[in-house]
């Protein structure tokens, strides 16, 4: 599972959840309200040789929209990427936080996603094998 796929995913979902509501991702920015999500964060953990838990923090900044709206879209979003996790039945939402707009910077809804991630490796040769003739030191 890439971060793009996740980011298409979480696209998908607000284009599904809030028809009326372009979502930005490059090119001309809506003159309307709107959502624009981005990768704030990735980490890796390794759990076994092989086996990574990756949590990535998404961010959904709903631009151009009103305090009071802002803070109602908070708690759609939240059952938008609830609905997301039964869905897709990959990614999982392991927190979600809200943060207030401040002054030239839109309202932030975060969550993070926690994935696990396997890492293919070529069999390395566990041992080599003596022919006759040659000798250990």
């Amino acid at each position: 599972m890439s971060v793009q796929q996740l980011r298409e995913f979480i696209t998908a979902v607000l284009q599904r959840h809030f028809p009326d509501v372009p979502v930005y991702v490059e090119g001309d920015k809506p003159q309307t309200p709107y959502f624009q999500p981005g990768l704030i964060s990735a980490t890796y953990d390794r759990q076994r040789e092989n086996r990574y838990l990756a949590v990535y923090r998404f961010g959904i900044r709903y631009e151009k929209a009103s305090p009071l709206e802002a803070e109602r879209m908070a708690d759609k979003l939240s059952e938008a990427l609830a609905a997301m996790e039964k869905e897709s039945g990959v990614y999982r939402v392991v927190r979600q936080a809200w943060e207030a707009g401040t002054e030239g910077k839109a309202p932030l809804f975060t969550a993070d996603y926690m994935v696990y991630l396997h890492q293919e490796q070529a069999e390395a040769v566990k041992m080599g094998q003596m022919t006759g003739g040659e000798r250990l030191k």
